[in-house]
């Protein structure tokens, strides 16, 4: 995954609050996330991707069923992931998550 994803990624949340900063902080939160929970149903729809230069942003909607301490939540929302192109390939610079 690391691979895939920019060392100064950012990652912001509903009114553009910052969730994370930085690759391994990024990483991190996906781990933590499944350490924590387990996924019963996960479902992405309306995939998009638009493509300036070097620039590309990536779009989805989301739905997501999980438990977590004992409590099963479903959640549901819009993801948006921004890519530049480096010498190595395509690598996230944000992600920003919509509920």
């Amino acid at each position: 995954m690391a691979q895939f994803i920019d060392e100064d990624i950012v990652m912001k949340g509903p009114g553009l609050k910052e969730f994370g900063r930085g690759r391994e902080a990024i990483i991190q939160s996906y781990v933590q996330f499944m350490a924590q929970s387990t996924v019963i149903a996960y479902a992405e729809s309306n995939h998009a991707i638009d493509i300036w230069g070097d620039v590309a942003a990536a779009t989805y909607d989301w739905e997501m069923t999980y438990e977590q301490k004992g409590e099963t939540k479903t959640e549901k929302g819009q993801d948006m992931f921004v890519f530049a192109h480096r010498a190595s390939g395509w690598v996230a610079i944000l992600r920003l998550i919509l509920f």
